[in-house]
């Protein structure tokens, strides 16, 4: 949560300092301790994620010859090659802190978006917040189909194959939904039985 905060152009390391104080209670440097983990954090996964791009493609890791390059080329990769990687993913990180926030206020903003478009300034942040923020907030829809799935799949019920037990929970998902805040010929909610047995008229009607 912290390192999405501040992957929120919105919000980034302020946002996440008004927090600290709220949950500590306190403000100071204990605050500025913790926002400076969180900092830490997302400086090592930045590392990380530069490591597993060098193994997917070696040969961008490999130093460019001196023999085969002018005399700014051949500095600017001696530079590069003793100037520590974390380093330059602080100085990466640290310029998107100190760029301009966007208006906290502004209508529709989808932070995906903005960093598919203005986020090419900071091309490993970048890849960070596509995968941050694909993230569920909860877990309960998944839990909520293995609690289903365990409702139709019983000790009298076990030996239904993954196609068929799909097709029972998606139907049943179907179903609920279609017939949400339906009422009866009296006005009243509709029930389960009465929606089974609505169902099961539609069923009679069909020709095989």
């Amino acid at each position: 949560m912290g390192i999405a905060t501040l992957l929120d152009p919105r919000f980034k390391h302020y946002m996440l300092l008004h927090c600290f104080e709220v949950l500590l209670g306190t403000i100071g440097s204990d605050c500025l301790y913790e926002v400076a983990k969180v900092k830490d954090y997302l400086s090592d996964l930045m590392s990380q994620y530069h490591s597993d791009e060098d193994e997917g493609n070696p040969s961008s890791s490999k130093a460019t010859p001196v023999f085969n390059s002018g005399l700014l080329s051949s500095f600017s990769a001696r530079v590069a090659s003793t100037v520590p990687s974390a380093m330059r993913f602080r100085s990466e990180l640290d310029r998107y802190l100190e760029d301009e926030m966007v208006d906290i206020h502004t209508k529709g903003f989808d932070v995906l978006d903005w960093w598919k478009v203005a986020g090419t300034r900071y091309p490993t942040l970048r890849m960070i917040a596509r995968d941050i923020f694909t993230i569920p907030m909860t877990t309960v829809a998944s839990e909520s189909a293995f609690s289903t799935s365990g409702r139709v799949l019983s000790e009298h019920r076990s030996r239904l194959t993954s196609q068929l037990l799909e097709a029972l929970m998606c139907s049943q998902d179907w179903i609920c939904n279609r017939y949400k805040g339906m009422v009866t010929d009296e006005g009243r909610p509709a029930s389960f039985w009465s929606v089974l047995r609505e169902v099961q008229e539609g069923l009679q009607e069909l020709t095989i």
